[in-house]
C-alpha cells in the first residue's frame, strides 16, 4: 500500500507537469512576439538559450542526484522554480522578465520533468525491479494524458482573458506540484538517496563514469529519431494551415487524437520492453516513423493526416517513453546523471531540428517531411547497430 500512494503521488506529479507546459508552450511565442514585441531572431535566441540553460541545469542537477542523501530535495526544488518563473511572468508582463524567466528559471522548471523519473526509477529499482520499466511507461503516459486534456482548457482560458492567463495556469499547475512532491514526505518508504557515510570508515569512490559502445551508438540515434519528432511537431501544423489550407481548429483536433493514441500505446510498449530488448523496440519505432514520413509525402487531404497518426502516434508512444529508460541505463550505477541524457539529447534534437527548419525558403512545407523520413532511419539504422554491438560484447 505505501508503494502504490507513492505511484499516485509521483504519476499526480508528472500529470501537472504537463498540464503546466501544455498549457504554456502553444502561446509562449504569441506572448513574446505578439503581446512583447520581440523579433522573431530575438525570441528565437531566448528559446535556444532556454535549451542551453536546460540541458546544463539538467546535468548539474542529474549529477547532485546521485550524490544527495534525499532527492525529494532536488525536485521539490525544480518545482518552486517552475512557480516562481511562471508567476513572474505573468504578474509582471514587460519584455524583461520575460527574458530572465525563461533564461534563468524555465531551464530548472523544465529538470522537473527528468528529474522525477530519475527519483522514479530509483524508487522501482529499489522497490519493484521487475516492473520497473512497465511502471515508467505508465508515469510517461501521464504526461502525454495532460497534453490530451489540459489544450482546450488553456485555449478557453485564453480567449476568455489573455494568452498571459496560461501562464497563470502553469504556475498553479507548478504549486500542485509542490503541494504533491512535499506528501512524498509523508510516505516512509519514499525516502531514495546516498546514505549517509560512517565518519570513521573511508567513504567508497563515485562509480566510473563510463558509457559502453553499444549505448555511444544508441544515444545518437534516439537523438536523430527525436530530431524527426521535434520536426514533426513544426512542420506538421504548418502542412495542415498550408499544403493542405487547413483551421487551427484542425490542428487542435490531429493534435488530440495523437496524443490520445499515445497514451494506450506507451502503455503497450512498457508490457514489451520487459520481454524484448529496448534497442530493439527503438529501432523499430524510428522505422515505423520514418514510413509514416514517407507517407506523409503523399497526403492531399486532413483526413488522410489523421488516419496517419495511427502509425506516427505509435512510434512516437516509444520514443518518448522507451528512450528514457534506455538512457537511464547508459551510465550504469548513476541513475540521475543517465536520466540528464534524455535531457540533453532533447536539447541536440531540437538544435537539429531548428537547423533543418531554417533551411525551408520554400512556401510548402510537406517535401521537409523526407528529411524527417532520413533522419528516423538513421536512428533506426544507429539502434541497431547499437543492438549488434551489443549482441558482440555478449560472452559467448
Amino acid at each position: 500500500m505505501p508503494t502504490r500512494r507513492v505511484t499516485g503521488l509521483l504519476a499526480t506529479n508528472i500529470f501537472l507537469s504537463g498540464a503546466a507546459f501544455a498549457a504554456m508552450t502553444p502561446y509562449r511565442a504569441i506572448v513574446g512576439v505578439d503581446e512583447l514585441g520581440l523579433s522573431n531572431a530575438a525570441f528565437g535566441t531566448i528559446m535556444a538559450l532556454t535549451a542551453v540553460g536546460s540541458a546544463c541545469a539538467s546535468v548539474a542537477l542529474g549529477w547532485l542526484s546521485d550524490k544527495v542523501a534525499d532527492r525529494r530535495v532536488l525536485i521539490f526544488l525544480c518545482a518552486v522554480m517552475g512557480v516562481v518563473a511562471f508567476g513572474l511572468i505573468w504578474a509582471i508582463q514587460t519584455p524583461f522578465v520575460f527574458v530572465l524567466a525563461f533564461c534563468l528559471l524555465v531551464p530548472f522548471g523544465n529538470a522537473l520533468f527528468s528529474q522525477s523519473f530519475s527519483y522514479s526509477r530509483a524508487f522501482y529499482n529499489r522497490t519493484h525491479p521487475e516492473r520497473a520499466e512497465f511502471i515508467l511507461s505508465l508515469l510517461r503516459s501521464m504526461f502525454t494524458l495532460a497534453w490530451i486534456v489540459v489544450p482546450p482548457l488553456a485555449g478557453l482560458i485564453a480567449a476568455r482573458w489573455s494568452a498571459y492567463s496560461v501562464f497563470a495556469f502553469s504556475a498553479v499547475a507548478h504549486v500542485g506540484c509542490t503541494l504533491v512532491i512535499g506528501l512524498l514526505w509523508l510516505q516512509p518508504n519514499a525516502k531514495i538517496g546516498v546514505a549517509a557515510s560512517d565518519p570513521d570508515t573511508p567513504a567508497d569512490p563515485p562509480p566510473r563514469i563510463r558509457i559502453a559502445t553499444p549505448y555511444r551508438f544508441g544515444i545518437i540515434g534516439v537523438t536523430c529519431a527525436m530530431a524527426a519528432v521535434q520536426l514533426n511537431m513544426v512542420l506538421l501544423p504548418l502542412v495542415i494551415l498550408r499544403d493542405l489550407n487547413g483551421s487551427l481548429a484542425q490542428v487542435g483536433i490531429n493534435a488530440s487524437i495523437a496524443a490520445a493514441i499515445e497514451v494506450p500505446a506507451m502503455i503497450g510498449w512498457g508490457y514489451l520492453a520487459m520481454r524484448v530488448r529496448k534497442d530493439v523496440i527503438l529501432a523499430v519505432a524510428s522505422a515505423l516513423f520514418a514510413l509514416y514520413f514517407g507517407l506523409m509525402l503523399f497526403v492531399g487531404s486532413f483526413l488522410q493526416v489523421v488516419l496517419l497518426q495511427a502509425i506516427a502516434a505509435v512510434a512516437i508512444a516509444a520514443l518518448l517513453s522507451i528512450n528514457i529508460s534506455y538512457l537511464q541505463e547508459a551510465i550504469p550505477s548513476r541513475v540521475g546523471l543517465s536520466t540528464s541524457l534524455v535531457d540533453l539529447s532533447r536539447v541536440v534534437s531540437v538544435w537539429i531540428a531548428a537547423a533543418v527548419f531554417s533551411l525551408n525558403s520554400a512556401a510548402t512545407y510537406t517535401p521537409f517531411m523526407a528529411v524527417a523520413a532520413l533522419l528516423s532511419l538513421a536512428g533506426a539504422a544507429l539502434m541497431l547497430l547499437a543492438a549488434r554491438s551489443r549482441r558482440l560484447q555478449m560472452p559467448g
